[in-house]
């Protein structure tokens, strides 16, 4: 989709580089700009050459020479699309994105497409309550419970548990459904998030994950779309994904990426696993170009997102039979 340029001007004119780079290093003010290290994961550096001007709205690094403006900097650390990043800033400041004057089919279209996105920033709110709460639930178990000993087993680190905002959920049944009725959510927009699920007999709801390590998935800004979630203790089945909905189609996301692109970028290479614990695991130990598919092979939509960040690709699936038939299953869609 193109957008007007009078619109892309007004987007550009409302970013700040210095709150946005600041996200991601600290900046000092020197002279005229702002110093401090570079954020890209492949320059590492000990003394500040990272040169970001508010005035000028550019940055440009004095010892790896990356340089350009917003667009260019959320392209390379964050894996946006050009569109992406205008649709990021626009939101990030409030700014209307313009609607295209057609005729009245197209005018439904636009205000359908309009409520559509206010249902998803919606979904992504409520999505965030619940992350929340399963990262307390976390942080507070003791280390005699069997989610520490669990995590504890699996070399999870408290970075990385940080990082990826890991959390858990015990055996209880309505535990997040009374943390949404404390907060005063919604439970139908919560039924809509794919959280919690009606009961077939009498009133009320009752939770989707119980007894699980749960891993957030996130979109490519940042917002929470769906949990993976990997069963502790003893039960069926082991692992368990959001069912899919209005903000979460797993044939087009690939877990981890959030946290993965600027690191893809600057290896100008992708590693891809088969589900979130092996990409966790991957990346706390040190290989931090990787992704996760969730619970489906690599489909062409994965494919295109992959192709638009780097060419080189590494499919390290599962050693049993499954796993390697779905390798070389990609290799097609790759090519």
């Amino acid at each position: 989709m193109r957008y007007p340029q009078d619109f892309v001007d007004k987007v550009m004119d409302s970013a700040n580089l210095v709150e946005i780079i600041s996200q991601h290093t600290q900046l000092k003010q020197s002279g005229n700009g702002f110093m401090g290290r570079c954020p890209f994961p492949d320059h590492k550096e000990k003394t500040p050459s990272f040169s970001v001007s508010e005035a000028k709205q550019v940055y440009h690094c004095f010892g790896c020479k990356k340089s350009g403006n917003v667009f260019t900097f959320l392209r390379d650390f964050s894996g946006f699309s050009y569109v992406e990043a205008i649709e990021f800033l626009a939101d990030r400041s409030n700014i209307k994105i313009p609607e295209p004057e057609q005729n009245e089919q197209s005018q439904h279209q636009n205000d359908k497409h309009n409520l559509e996105n206010a249902k998803k920033k919606s979904l992504a709110q409520v999505n965030r309550v619940a992350a929340d709460f399963f990262k307390t639930n976390l942080a507070r178990a003791k280390e005699t419970d069997l989610i520490s000993q669990y995590v504890k087993r699996r070399a999870l680190n408290a970075d990385t548990i940080k990082e990826f905002e890991i959390g858990f959920v015990d055996a209880e049944w309505e535990g997040l459904v009374q943390e949404l009725n404390r907060k005063k959510i919604s439970l139908a927009l919560a039924e809509e998030a794919k959280l919690i699920r009606p009961r077939k007999e009498g009133n009320g709801f009752y939770d989707l994950f119980r007894e699980r390590l749960l891993f957030p998935i996130h979109n490519l800004r940042g917002e929470v779309i769906a949990f993976g979630g990997r069963i502790y203790d003893q039960g069926e089945p082991k692992y368990l994904n959001s069912p899919e909905s209005l903000v979460f189609n797993k044939s087009k996301i690939l877990y981890g990426l959030f946290q993965s692109a600027k690191y893809v970028r600057s290896e100008d290479a992708i590693v891809i696993v088969e589900g979130y614990m092996d990409m966790v695991t991957l990346y706390q130990a040190g290989i931090r170009n990787c992704v996760a598919t969730m619970g489906t092979a690599l489909t062409e939509e994965h494919a295109k997102l992959i192709k638009r960040m780097t060419p080189n690709v590494y499919v390290l699936f599962d050693s049993d039979d499954a796993g390697q038939a779905a390798a070389e299953r990609s290799l097609g869609i790759l090519l």
